[in-house]
């Protein structure tokens, strides 16, 4: 159940943020300017967002119960670390409005979820292939070509998560950097002259 409501929070009012990053920072510092109130709950004390946060609450992701006194705490959720635990989620949602919500954080911190979203709603999107084994990974690259660059599903971030295949004979060495991960996405290479 999610407590998604069309009625606005006003200057004010207090917006929670689940992570503490520097995304998070900047979002409490805007937020703080315009009148709100920030509360951050982050596994690490003093992180970027717990430093200019009104309330900085110290606990892991996984602490549902701590994440649920969190949410009973402020008047909105938001999240700025895509990899909070669905059931820590699910939690808040009952509590507050999150937004945006943890539906759209399940398919958005996938990345082939993500994909086939964009793909089935007509959005254009690079050439994809799911892997799950070597042997998917080879019929990958045939269809795609390379380079290409194969990815994990969920956790990557930041460049983390990928490797670029140059060439197929790289493909083993991609496969045992990244497919312990599980599932994977091997996806054509993009060659962009701006972003």
């Amino acid at each position: 159940m999610s407590l998604a409501t069309n009625t606005p929070v006003l200057p004010g009012g207090t917006i929670g943020i689940l992570g503490g990053g520097q995304l998070g920072r900047m979002f409490a510092i805007a937020a703080r300017r315009m009148g709100y109130r920030v509360h951050a709950l982050d596994p690490v004390q003093d992180g970027p967002a717990g430093q200019v946060a009104d309330v900085e609450w110290v606990a892991p992701y996984e602490d549902v119960e701590t994440a649920r006194k969190f949410a009973a705490a402020v008047d909105v959720v938001t999240f700025e670390f895509e990899n909070v635990p669905a059931e820590t989620l699910a939690a808040v949602a009952e509590l507050r409005a999150v937004y945006p919500s943890p539906q759209v954080l399940d398919t958005c911190r996938h990345r082939l979820r993500e994909k086939q979203f964009l793909q089935s709603n007509g959005f254009p999107v690079a050439a994809f292939a799911p892997v799950r084994s070597v042997d998917e990974l080879r019929t990958a690259l045939t269809r795609l070509g390379t380079p290409a660059i194969l990815k994990t599903a969920e956790f990557g971030y930041d460049g983390k998560g990928q490797f670029v295949l140059r060439s197929s004979d790289q493909m083993e060495q991609a496969w045992v950097e990244l497919g312990p991960a599980g599932s994977l996405i091997a996806e054509s290479f993009v060659k962009f002259s701006r972003e």
